[in-house]
């Protein structure tokens, strides 16, 4: 997990869906629907370039990123200068005190190599929330896996570069490996290549809850992407909302 987000830390933000106000909004609407009372401490766990991070901030939450890329979180310094900003594996959190609510945006979880690290940072994430605090993340499901991945190939392009992106899809392993070779324009006008390989894992949606409840947690809902209502046949991500018993 260390190797992951190098090459593409720079081009990451350029690249992604739905904007960090957006993720915001939804995360704020989940709160004042699971939440017993309005979370004012709130971990975002692998924050990434802190984007999100900032927007919460914005919206009034006190926050603190936790991120393992020295890359992504060089970034996210610039970006979430109201954010505590902290460089660790998710797996094995060691914080201070306890806060209200933690959230981990943008499939984090799927990052994860085997079921015994998704219970390890459940239980982490556990060990820091208050009774009643909320977890809210999200994941990629097989449907994505297998349909929108598989072993296609992809070509992202702006004007901040191009993202060169081949996915090999393993159904047995459940694994999805990824080779993207990222071009970025030099101010000569040329542009650089870096390569980078990741990968993500796929969970079920019973062993994500058996997880939850041995890290304990109580699963509130499970919901569609970016939606208020439970998923869909075939839904490609899904947001799940714990609340610590």
């Amino acid at each position: 997990m260390g190797s992951e987000y190098t090459a593409i830390a720079s081009m990451y933000d350029s690249f992604r869906g739905e904007s960090p106000n957006m993720w915001a909004a939804y995360i704020d609407e989940l709160f004042s629907t699971y939440a017993e009372k309005k979370p004012s401490s709130v971990i975002d766990l692998c924050c990434g370039t802190g984007t999100v991070t900032a927007a919460m901030c914005r919206l009034g939450y006190k926050m603190t990123g936790v991120d393992l890329s020295e890359d992504m979180l060089a970034l996210a310094q610039r970006n979430a200068p109201d954010a505590f900003l902290v460089h660790q594996d998710m797996r094995s959190l060691q914080l201070y005190g306890e806060y209200d609510a933690c959230v981990s945006c943008l499939d984090s979880i799927n990052y994860l190599p085997c079921e015994d690290d998704v219970v390890r940072t459940f239980s982490a994430v556990s060990r820091y929330l208050r009774k009643g605090g909320l977890f809210i993340f999200d994941v990629n499901t097989e449907a994505r896996f297998r349909n929108k991945y598989g072993n296609n190939d992809f070509i992202l392009e702006n004007k901040n570069g191009l993202i060169a992106w081949s996915c090999e899809y393993h159904p047995r392993l459940k694994r999805c490996d990824f080779y993207l070779s990222c071009f970025t324009l030099d101010p000569d006008g040329r542009y650089s290549r870096r390569d980078e390989e990741q990968s993500e894992y796929c969970y079920s949606d019973k062993f994500l809850q058996s997880a939850a409840k041995e890290a304990g947690f109580e699963v509130l809902a499970s919901l569609g992407r970016m939606s208020l209502s439970a998923p869909e046949n075939g839904e490609e991500k899904i947001h799940y909302i714990l609340r610590k018993i």
